[in-house]
């Protein structure tokens, strides 16, 4: 296996124990699509993905600013 897909699957690994169950939900349910999309678009779902990951609502989306869950669930997420 190439040393930079190991590396990325480590950091994905890492980031996952992180997350509080909300958003491990929306992850899981995120990688199915991109598994399922992957075969019908190819290289255009990484473009759409890409562009969506770099627009402004989706860096207000994940920012930790807009998440009200973290005060409630800060002792789970340790």
């Amino acid at each position: 296996m190439d040393s930079q897909i190991i590396k990325i699957k480590r950091e994905l690994e890492e980031i996952i124990s992180t997350l509080p169950e909300n958003k491990l939900a929306s992850v899981v349910d995120f990688a199915r699509y991109l598994k399922e999309g992957k075969k019908e678009f190819g290289e255009e779902s990484n473009a759409i993905l890409k562009m969506q990951m770099s627009s402004k609502s989706y860096k207000e989306w994940i920012s930790s600013d807009n998440d009200i869950y973290d005060e409630l669930f800060k002792d789970e997420i340790k």
